[in-house]
């Protein structure tokens, strides 16, 4: 699902609520009911998205207000959200994933129309299952720029990384994920401007990523152009010898 962007966005979708909307329909709850709306109210949403992008490939209106457009698009990612809980809760854990995955054209669509990302949580978690389960070298350069797309539109609140005394902020997570995935491409080049980036992005965490990178050298045994990067970043300094 890398690859998918807004146009597919719906058919997705409707494919992965399929079985979540027939478990809820014969619960007839109360919270069953509830969370039926909110996946009308995203099918909604993301049919609107459509829309807006359409008119503006097919010039029918100028560009979309910035601020409207990060509004609709946090609105998707947290209906988004509240729909993958909902399927976690009734043990569809792979309906869950794939529901993640779908804020990465969200991501796209806000990149597109220069709206702002405002919450990573459920972006994050995306990021990490690809991560987690992509092996090819090629694939894993189509993640970091992936990665890349979504550090550029993340809003300046979150980049400014006010809670950087917790591990666990989105933030952290996500540019920590950055730095593994451009290790594991095997990319001197990639692996130079991800590393740029961490220095820039969480520099009280960068440190410690190089040194723990250096130890996974020796475990994993990974290319010595590779070695070499990571050697010269856990040392304090760049690949083009400034001191970090």
């Amino acid at each position: 699902m890398l690859d998918t962007d807004i146009n597919d966005l719906s058919k997705e979708y409707e494919k992965i609520v399929e079985a979540l909307t027939l478990s809820l329909k014969s619960s007839g709850t109360a919270e069953s009911e509830q969370v039926l709306k909110m996946i009308e109210a995203l099918r909604q949403n993301i049919q609107i998205m459509l829309r807006l992008s359409s008119d503006v490939d097919n010039k029918n209106q100028p560009d979309i207000d910035e601020e409207e457009v990060t509004k609709i698009g946090d609105y998707a990612l947290n209906l988004l959200d509240e729909v993958s809980i909902s399927c976690a809760s009734r043990g569809m854990q792979d309906q869950m994933l794939e529901l993640h995955r779908l804020s990465l054209p969200i991501v796209l669509w806000l990149k597109k129309h220069n709206g702002k990302v405002i919450k990573l949580d459920i972006i994050v978690n995306a990021i990490a299952s690809y991560a987690n389960t992509i092996k090819d070298n090629k694939q894993l350069e189509v993640l970091s720029d992936v990665i890349k797309n979504i550090i550029e539109v993340t809003d300046l609140s979150i980049k400014k990384d006010l809670e950087a005394t917790n591990p666990m902020r989105p933030w952290r997570i996500l540019n920590l994920n950055w730095g593994i995935v451009a290790t594991r491409t095997h990319n001197p080049q990639i692996m130079q401007a991800v590393f740029d980036q961490l220095i820039k992005n969480i520099p009280a965490d960068s440190q410690q990523f190089f040194n723990e990178g250096m130890q996974q050298m020796d475990i994993v045994g990974y290319p010595e152009p590779v070695r070499e990067v990571m050697q010269k970043y856990a040392g304090g300094f760049g690949v083009d010898g400034v001191r970090h």
